[in-house]
């Protein structure tokens, strides 16, 4: 079945003002994707590409920006796809798609804009841990599965952009075990998928209460960047079972979301960083 992009054919395109290197950052992070994915699918070397999100090079342009709010349109209309087809009642089971090239079928028109390079299947993932979690707030049981193993930890820990070992250290678990976890032959621990969904809770709150400009006429998005002053703007940000302390980076993915949500609504955002 061939699905649609849906709001992707109605975003509005940025105007042409400067964006920063933090633009980049964060819309990338907030889609679970890395430099190394994210440079070749807009046409770029890695060095290039880097450059840019670091600041080393001249500022990003709207092309390769409005390239991200497509990405991220595109998992927020699965999202939205995901959720309104759950059952009234019941566990909700969804499945990812089983891999790249059943998804270039299904989602034909899931390609950048300027190369036509087609988007990993990953976003797709992402679309169904978003879903999951916000499935979860409204107090839905939900399963996933990529074909016939469980995917919930896979699906948690992308929507919330985080790498493997990462996960596994954050919540205190050998990554070994981790590992083992999302092959997914067996379901996942409640505590561990407890955790990923407070991670998103998190995310999702913070992104509500993000300090927000507006300056001629641009929404501008403030976060920090350094571990140390996001550890004291959230005292609350830590697992609860391990007690480690979430990284900075859950900002970035929260603004990446706000940014969105923003983008959606028809205005112009931008992400900056507060010094």
């Amino acid at each position: 079945m061939s699905v649609g992009l849906a709001g992707v054919d109605d975003i509005v395109e940025q105007p042409l003002a400067e964006y920063l290197w933090s633009d980049l950052r964060a819309r990338r992070t907030a889609l679970s994707l890395w430099p190394e994915d994210l440079a070749p699918l807009l046409g770029l070397n890695l060095t290039r590409y880097r450059s840019y999100e670091t600041g080393g090079r001249d500022r990003p342009g709207p092309g390769l920006v409005n390239e991200l709010i497509a990405m991220e349109a595109f998992v927020a209309g699965e999202t939205d796809r995901l959720i309104e087809g759950a059952p009234a009642a019941g566990t909700v089971v969804l499945h990812a798609v089983v891999d790249q090239p059943t998804f270039n079928v299904g989602y034909p028109q899931a390609c950048t804009r300027r190369h036509q390079n087609r988007y990993p299947v990953s976003l797709q993932y992402v679309a169904v841990g978003r879903a999951v979690a916000e499935l979860s707030r409204r107090g839905r049981d939900v399963e996933v599965y990529r074909g016939e193993r469980h995917f919930d930890l896979t699906a948690g820990r992308l929507a919330v952009g985080l790498g493997k070992n990462e996960t596994a250290r954050l919540l205190g678990l050998n990554e070994k075990s981790y590992y083992a976890a999302e092959r997914g032959s067996k379901p996942p621990r409640e505590a561990t998928l407890g955790e990923l969904q407070d991670l998103d809770e998190f995310i999702v709150d913070t992104a509500n209460r993000l300090e927000i400009s507006v300056e001629d006429g641009v929404s501008v998005i403030w976060i920090h960047s350094d571990q140390a002053e996001f550890e004291k703007a959230y005292p609350e940000a830590r697992v609860q079972r391990s007690d480690t302390r979430y990284p900075a980076r859950m900002l970035w993915v929260a603004a990446g979301r706000q940014a969105g949500a923003l983008e959606a609504a028809g205005r112009s955002v931008r992400i900056a960083v507060i010094d």
